[in-house]
Protein backbone atom coordinates (compact mmCIF):
# COMPACT_ATOMS: atom_id res chain seq x y z
CA UNK A 1 0.00 0.00 0.00
CA UNK A 2 2.75 2.33 0.90
CA UNK A 3 4.43 1.50 -2.99
CA UNK A 4 4.48 4.74 -4.93
CA UNK A 5 4.27 3.39 -8.22
CA UNK A 6 2.08 1.95 -10.39
CA UNK A 7 1.29 -2.48 -10.35
CA UNK A 8 3.97 -2.91 -13.25
CA UNK A 9 6.47 -1.19 -11.14
CA UNK A 10 5.43 -2.62 -8.45
CA UNK A 11 5.82 -6.20 -9.32
CA UNK A 12 9.32 -5.74 -11.01
CA UNK A 13 10.25 -4.16 -7.99
CA UNK A 14 8.76 -7.30 -5.65
CA UNK A 15 10.79 -9.43 -8.02
CA UNK A 16 14.12 -7.62 -7.45
CA UNK A 17 13.65 -7.45 -3.85
CA UNK A 18 14.39 -3.37 -4.32
CA UNK A 19 14.57 -1.68 -1.16
CA UNK A 20 14.10 -4.93 0.54
CA UNK A 21 10.30 -4.87 -0.53
CA UNK A 22 9.82 -8.94 -0.68
CA UNK A 23 11.61 -9.18 2.53
CA UNK A 24 9.60 -6.52 4.00
CA UNK A 25 6.36 -8.30 3.23
CA UNK A 26 7.03 -11.50 4.15
CA UNK A 27 8.08 -10.11 7.38
CA UNK A 28 4.56 -8.39 8.17
CA UNK A 29 2.70 -11.25 6.63
CA UNK A 30 5.15 -13.71 9.10
CA UNK A 31 4.06 -11.17 12.06
CA UNK A 32 0.51 -11.22 11.43
CA UNK A 33 0.44 -14.95 11.42
CA UNK A 34 2.35 -15.04 14.49
CA UNK A 35 -0.08 -12.73 16.52
CA UNK A 36 -3.16 -14.60 14.98
CA UNK A 37 -1.32 -17.92 16.26
CA UNK A 38 -0.41 -16.52 19.76
CA UNK A 39 -4.15 -15.23 20.12
CA UNK A 40 -5.31 -18.81 19.59
CA UNK A 41 -3.14 -20.19 21.84
CA UNK A 42 -4.20 -17.70 24.34
CA UNK A 43 -7.44 -18.48 24.03
CA UNK A 44 -7.12 -22.06 24.52
CA UNK A 45 -5.22 -21.46 27.33
CA UNK A 46 -8.37 -19.66 28.44
CA UNK A 47 -10.82 -22.13 27.17
CA UNK A 48 -8.96 -25.27 28.91
CA UNK A 49 -8.41 -23.36 32.50
CA UNK A 50 -12.34 -22.75 32.45
CA UNK A 51 -12.63 -26.09 31.32
CA UNK A 52 -11.10 -27.06 34.92
CA UNK A 53 -13.15 -24.69 36.70
CA UNK A 54 -16.08 -26.17 34.79
CA UNK A 55 -15.03 -29.96 35.84
CA UNK A 56 -14.49 -29.12 39.40
CA UNK A 57 -17.96 -27.31 40.01
CA UNK A 58 -19.45 -30.23 38.51
CA UNK A 59 -17.91 -32.28 40.78
CA UNK A 60 -19.10 -30.25 43.71
CA UNK A 61 -22.52 -29.68 42.59
CA UNK A 62 -22.81 -33.71 41.56
CA UNK A 63 -21.42 -34.68 45.67
CA UNK A 64 -20.02 -38.06 44.78
CA UNK A 65 -19.35 -40.41 47.54
CA UNK A 66 -18.16 -44.18 47.80
CA UNK A 67 -20.40 -46.71 47.18
CA UNK A 68 -21.03 -50.39 47.91
CA UNK A 69 -23.10 -52.50 45.87
CA UNK A 70 -25.07 -54.39 48.95
CA UNK A 71 -25.84 -56.98 46.31
CA UNK A 72 -22.22 -58.48 46.00
CA UNK A 73 -19.75 -59.69 49.48
CA UNK A 74 -18.76 -56.37 51.49
CA UNK A 75 -15.09 -55.03 51.38
CA UNK A 76 -15.30 -54.97 55.90
CA UNK A 77 -16.19 -58.87 55.32
CA UNK A 78 -14.04 -60.05 53.07
CA UNK A 79 -11.28 -58.08 55.04
CA UNK A 80 -12.23 -59.71 58.48
CA UNK A 81 -11.64 -63.14 56.58
CA UNK A 82 -8.48 -61.80 54.97
CA UNK A 83 -7.24 -60.78 58.41
CA UNK A 84 -7.67 -64.29 60.17
CA UNK A 85 -4.38 -65.38 61.40
CA UNK A 86 -5.63 -68.82 59.99
CA UNK A 87 -6.91 -67.65 56.62
CA UNK A 88 -5.45 -69.55 53.86
CA UNK A 89 -4.86 -67.21 50.34
CA UNK A 90 -6.01 -69.87 48.01
CA UNK A 91 -3.79 -70.47 44.60
CA UNK A 92 -6.21 -70.34 41.31
CA UNK A 93 -5.98 -73.90 41.00
CA UNK A 94 -6.58 -74.54 44.51
CA UNK A 95 -9.44 -72.21 43.98
CA UNK A 96 -10.68 -74.27 40.77
CA UNK A 97 -10.70 -77.57 42.82
CA UNK A 98 -12.21 -76.27 45.53
CA UNK A 99 -15.36 -75.22 42.98
CA UNK A 100 -14.84 -78.62 41.06
CA UNK A 101 -15.39 -80.59 44.44
CA UNK A 102 -18.37 -78.51 45.76
CA UNK A 103 -20.18 -77.33 42.63
CA UNK A 104 -19.00 -79.50 39.71
CA UNK A 105 -17.38 -76.35 37.62
CA UNK A 106 -15.21 -77.86 35.11
CA UNK A 107 -11.75 -76.36 36.20
CA UNK A 108 -10.73 -75.06 32.54
CA UNK A 109 -13.74 -72.98 32.28
CA UNK A 110 -13.26 -71.06 35.07
CA UNK A 111 -11.64 -67.58 35.09
CA UNK A 112 -10.64 -66.48 38.88
CA UNK A 113 -10.78 -62.70 40.06
CA UNK A 114 -8.16 -61.37 42.38
CA UNK A 115 -10.41 -57.84 42.47
CA UNK A 116 -13.83 -56.23 41.93
CA UNK A 117 -14.49 -52.38 40.86
CA UNK A 118 -14.77 -49.31 43.39
CA UNK A 119 -17.21 -46.88 42.37
CA UNK A 120 -18.47 -43.87 43.34
CA UNK A 121 -22.43 -42.56 43.37
CA UNK A 122 -23.14 -39.13 42.64
CA UNK A 123 -26.69 -37.43 43.94
CA UNK A 124 -28.42 -38.61 40.74
CA UNK A 125 -27.77 -42.44 41.60
CA UNK A 126 -25.10 -42.72 38.70
CA UNK A 127 -21.97 -44.82 39.12
CA UNK A 128 -18.53 -44.42 37.82
CA UNK A 129 -15.50 -46.59 38.40
CA UNK A 130 -12.39 -45.62 40.67
CA UNK A 131 -10.10 -48.54 40.77
CA UNK A 132 -9.93 -51.64 41.94
CA UNK A 133 -9.52 -53.29 45.09
CA UNK A 134 -7.79 -56.99 46.29
CA UNK A 135 -10.35 -59.65 46.46
CA UNK A 136 -7.63 -62.98 46.17
CA UNK A 137 -9.46 -65.85 46.67
CA UNK A 138 -9.65 -66.81 50.95
CA UNK A 139 -10.09 -70.28 52.37
CA UNK A 140 -10.53 -70.41 56.22
CA UNK A 141 -13.41 -72.84 56.55
CA UNK A 142 -16.26 -75.01 54.38
CA UNK A 143 -18.63 -71.60 56.14
CA UNK A 144 -15.73 -69.56 55.78
CA UNK A 145 -14.28 -68.29 52.37
CA UNK A 146 -14.14 -66.12 49.61
CA UNK A 147 -13.86 -66.96 45.58
CA UNK A 148 -14.99 -64.48 43.33
CA UNK A 149 -14.88 -66.36 39.49
CA UNK A 150 -16.64 -66.44 35.93
CA UNK A 151 -17.55 -69.64 34.00
CA UNK A 152 -18.40 -69.63 31.31
CA UNK A 153 -20.52 -66.31 30.91
CA UNK A 154 -21.54 -66.15 34.25
CA UNK A 155 -20.11 -64.12 36.88
CA UNK A 156 -20.52 -65.54 40.62
CA UNK A 157 -19.26 -65.38 44.17
CA UNK A 158 -19.01 -67.92 46.49
CA UNK A 159 -18.59 -66.40 49.95
CA UNK A 160 -19.26 -68.21 53.55
CA UNK A 161 -20.25 -70.89 51.41
CA UNK A 162 -22.76 -69.62 49.78
CA UNK A 163 -22.48 -69.49 45.90
CA UNK A 164 -24.36 -66.66 44.32
CA UNK A 165 -24.24 -64.59 40.83
CA UNK A 166 -22.24 -61.84 40.65
CA UNK A 167 -23.70 -58.45 40.18
CA UNK A 168 -22.09 -55.94 38.09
Amino acid sequence: MEFTGDKDAFCKAYKKNADRLAEKIQSEADMQAFKAQAAVENTVKDYESRIIELEKALEREQEWRPYEDTDNVRQADYKRLADQSDTEHMSDEKAKDLLYEWYGFASEKITIHHSVPVYEVNRHGRLRKVGEMDRSPLYNATDWNYIRFDCGRMSYELHDGDLRLYMY
